[in-house]
């Protein structure tokens, strides 16, 4: 099941009958490109399995892909950042009331944390972030992130995105509060292919990191409450 928005599209990778929570995986792109994004682009082809792997290992997610309507975050993310509150907009519709996580590689990594801890509606939220290899500045904002588990895996050997470089908006989130989990690879790079297995299992292992943890915070709620 798809839906689409102007080029921006939606895909069902799992979808239990009765969801505990939900999960959106975003692809990466490229810092400047107003090229369409195909469906046949290594950046989304490479996410298909991530969506698989976080499927098999929470089976009572509900797990979507969003194919960007442009392949470039130009300046101020606008279109894509667009394209991932529609698609965010669209689940909490579909699944009102349950926790969202979202998952995202290069480009969608920076989109992930720029989107993270937004409210949808009355309970529906984006409870945590997975970033796989993460294009983040540290002028990217760290608002929102007051308590949110963040689980970050990156390669050794990125040369794209170095894993120095995103250091300094890591601390930044860790300041304002963000429960910030880290994973290097040895040896892996940017693209996800050199020990692809272990990446696949960290990033489903990141959703359940998420998800545990915001189902601890709601306990700590409920029991202050």
């Amino acid at each position: 099941m798809s839906t689409k928005r102007n080029d921006a599209q939606l895909s069902t990778t799992s979808l239990p009958g009765e969801p505990t929570a939900a999960v959106l995986v975003f692809h990466g792109g490229a810092a400047t490109s107003t090229a369409r994004v195909s469906r046949f682009s290594p950046a989304v082809l490479r996410l298909i399995p991530v969506a698989r792997a976080v499927a098999s290992r929470v089976p009572t997610a509900a797990v979507y892909r969003l194919r960007f309507g442009v392949r470039g975050w130009n300046g101020d993310g606008a279109d894509v950042l667009s394209d991932a509150h529609w698609a965010l907009t669209e689940i909490a519709g579909r699944h009102p009331d349950l926790p969202i996580v979202v998952v995202g590689h290069s480009l969608g990594g920076r989109v992930a944390m720029h989107v993270v801890g937004t409210q949808l509606g009355a309970t529906s939220r984006v409870v945590g972030a997975v970033g796989l290899a993460p294009w983040v500045e540290p002028s990217d904002p760290v608002d929102l992130l007051d308590g949110v588990p963040l689980a970050i895996v990156q390669g050794s050997r990125d040369r794209v995105v170095p894993e120095r470089s995103t250091r300094p908006w890591l601390a930044g989130a860790e300041a304002a509060g963000a429960v910030v989990s880290s994973t290097i690879i040895p040896g892996a790079g940017h693209a996800m292919l050199r020990y692809f297995r272990r990446w696949h299992a960290l990033a489903a292992d990141g959703v359940l990191t998420v998800l545990s943890s915001d189902q601890r915070a709601a306990g700590q709620r409920a029991s202050a409450g």
